[in-house]
């Protein structure tokens, strides 16, 4: 079984009022704050996984050359979020890096705030747990980053418009972990100034 993490960098920002993913944040863009975490991960081998980066920006395709990572052009992100879902997974599934048994970990670049330890603890629980489909949440509510086994794959793939993966996991409730953490403040979306 293989962990894959997918960091979904390819957003318009239209309730934002500016490119929210360059917008600066403690004197980075905020799209760097989870990723860069998410490198480190990768770099200190906290977890054996692999990144995809996907992004229809040539800026974040640029500053991410040369990083332990795979990054893929969604050619077509007005379709939304779950044209992204799919292109991270299409881009597994075109190097032959997916199974049913692999868990697909999905990450917005719109939660700067979202820690590494957190990050660590939610993979750790649920790989402990063997869950198929898992989200970190407050108060058992799901939020994300969320995680599919590779058996969702082909749904996923199926998703349209502005909906993701949680859509899956409000169909299938008994299926899922929800990872509680204590900082409602990491698991919040900035979809505004």
């Amino acid at each position: 079984m293989a962990v894959h993490l997918i960091y979904l960098a390819a957003g318009f920002s239209s309730r934002f009022g500016s490119n929210k993913l360059f917008y600066l944040m403690d004197g980075k863009p905020m799209y760097r704050h989870v990723l860069d975490r998410l490198l480190e991960i990768l770099k200190d081998g906290t977890f054996c996984a692999d990144l995809t980066v996907v992004t229809q920006y040539e800026r974040i395709c640029r500053e991410m050359a040369g990083e332990p990572c795979t990054v893929t052009v969604n050619p077509d992100p007005s379709r939304g979020i779950s044209s992204s879902l799919a292109e991270g997974i299409l881009s597994l599934e075109r190097r032959g890096a997916l199974s049913e048994d692999d868990l697909l970990v999905f990450f917005n670049a719109d939660q700067p705030k979202l820690g590494k330890e957190t990050i660590c603890r939610f993979l750790e629980k649920t790989l402990a747990c063997g869950a198929d489909l898992a989200a970190a949440g407050i108060n058992g509510i799901p939020k994300n980053p969320c995680a599919f086994r590779g058996i969702y794959a082909a749904e996923l793939k199926n998703l349209t418009g502005d909906t993701g993966g949680k859509q899956l996991i409000r169909r299938f409730p008994e299926h899922v972990f929800v990872f509680n953490t204590d900082s409602e403040e990491e698991l919040e979306d900035i979809d505004m100034l």
